[in-house]
């Protein structure tokens, strides 16, 4: 099958779906899709971590309340969860503890009951889209369902859903908002781990029939996905396409436990809609999870050490965990400028979360934090945006030792420089992730200069070129900034 969609395609051009070869439900088929030309020029897009979820997250913030609830015994009798410590007050070993002091047993108040007690008041989809767009975000969405099988949107698939349960639609909300601002529009499925999450229910309220459709048929881990699992889960994507119709769908780990004769179709038919409808539409598959054809491999809280020829993605956090806690975050405006040059030199997108309140508010410290990030990119971003890799990604002694997720938080100097180029190839971009005390060396630009100059400032900067590399004189007067970005013109 050749693959007909050019990249390049706008997403108002109207085509004949008849003139495109459509992708079928194999491997060899639906890895000829290619990531989209919005999300290689994109290079930034934010996500929201907020579901019932959070609502659990603010009594003990473990990430996974309706899982760590039910755990009233060792928690390592669990398959380990990667990224959720159970060593301190705040992990999942209190989960449970907390709950019966505030709620009582979950066999008598369990996550049936809780989910119910998230009503958010505060929630604005404009406020929130207009951060977003403040921020620099290119693209943006909701976490449509996560684990705790609660969906975001008003569906018809399930009853355990916002406009059913809290009487609004965030998704509709935030589609229209986040759209109205020129942005793409995406949604994160979280879903596919459902079927192990509500383990540890079943002795519980989780065997209750009447509840069968929120915490599925009572099995162990390993027990293969029921065929009432397996339609719920498609019917949730399908019927969120066909409402929404997101650019992205991007999923989370749980695809492992998703066989290739239930994941195939989906990706298929998603792929052939994208066709159809003249979209450019991408999804994503974990580093750590078998690849997906055709989907954009995503490195949670991780990067790649080297330049790549296709494009990949980051999935990060301010917070300390996904989901809003109230405790302080772990990384600052600063570090989130130098990840996202790391990622962009190395062909990457780096999508964002935001953890709101239960209420519906973004916290003022990660608003801040955006905020920066985004006046950050008036200025910078044409080193960022609609960029492609140069030769050389990046130079300087901060590495990644291998291409891997759950990075510990990196902290990179003066002498660390990440490169970007135009996509005509005639001018690179060299963003040095501190401010320089002298000057500044490029050994990663070995090809003949004509010009350079320092983003932000309007004055000459004053450089030479030698067999050594490129030596620039750093404007004394420069604006303080995060990170500098010298424009490159070649020869």
């Amino acid at each position: 099958m050749k693959n007909t969609l050019i990249m390049g395609i706008s997403a108002g051009l109207a085509f004949s779906a008849q003139a495109l070869e459509m992708y079928e439900a194999t491997f060899e088929s639906l890895d000829k899709h290619q990531a989209p030309e919005w999300f290689l020029d994109a290079k930034f897009g934010i996500y929201t971590h907020w579901t019932p979820t959070t609502v659990g997250n603010e009594i003990v913030s473990c990430g996974w309340y309706p899982f760590y609830m039910y755990s009233d015994v060792t928690i390592n009798r669990y398959p380990p969860m990667m990224g959720h410590p159970a060593e301190t007050n705040t992990g999942p070993h209190f989960a449970y503890t907390e709950h019966v002091k505030k709620f009582g047993e979950p066999k008598d108040y369990g996550w049936k009951d809780l989910l119910k007690t998230f009503q958010p008041k505060s929630f604005d989809a404009a406020e929130w889209a207009d951060l977003f767009q403040e921020a620099g975000a290119r693209f943006a969405g909701p976490v449509a369902i996560h684990h705790d099988g609660y969906a975001m949107w008003d569906s018809e698939v399930t009853r355990w859903n916002a406009k059913t349960q809290a009487g609004f639609d965030p998704s509709k909300e935030l589609e229209r908002e986040i759209r109205k601002r020129g942005m793409k529009y995406i949604a994160s499925f979280h879903h596919s781990h459902t079927w192990r999450y509500f383990v540890p229910s079943y002795r519980h309220d989780g065997t209750d029939p009447d509840y069968v459709d929120l915490y599925n048929e009572p099995h162990k881990y390993g027990d293969p996905l029921s065929p009432r699992f397996k339609k719920w889960w498609r019917d949730l994507l399908d019927e969120y396409i066909a409402k929404y119709d997101p650019d992205m769908i991007w999923l989370d780990m749980g695809t492992r436990d998703i066989p290739n004769d239930l994941m195939y179709p989906f990706l298929a038919d998603y792929y052939n809609h994208g066709l159809k409808t003249g979209k450019e539409v991408a999804t994503t598959v974990k580093s750590y999870s078998p690849y997906l054809p055709g989907a954009i491999v995503d490195y949670e809280k991780g990067r790649v050490k080297d330049l790549e020829p296709k494009p990949w993605l980051t999935d990060d956090t301010i917070s300390p965990g996904w989901f809003h806690s109230g405790r302080p975050g772990t990384k600052d405006a600063n570090d989130g400028i130098d990840i996202l040059a790391d990622i962009v030199s190395k062909n990457g997108c780096l999508l964002l979360n935001v953890g709101p309140t239960s209420d519906g508010v973004i916290p003022e410290e990660e608003k801040a934090i955006l905020k920066t990030v985004g006046a950050w990119l008036k200025i910078n971003g044409e080193a960022i945006y609609d960029t492609r890799p140069w030769n050389v990604a990046a130079e300087g002694p901060t590495v990644i030792e291998e291409s891997k997720g759950f990075l510990k938080n990196l902290h990179y100097t003066v002498e660390d420089i990440r490169y970007t180029a135009s996509k005509d190839s005639k001018t690179v971009y060299a963003i040095v992730l501190d401010r320089p005390v002298k000057d500044v060396v490029l050994t990663g630009i070995q090809v003949p200069v004509t010009e350079i100059s320092l983003l932000g400032f309007e004055g000459t900067v004053m450089w030479k070129q030698g067999t050594d590399g490129i030596q620039i004189e750093f404007p004394a007067d420069a604006a303080e900034q995060h990170a500098y970005g010298f424009k490159v013109t070649l020869k």
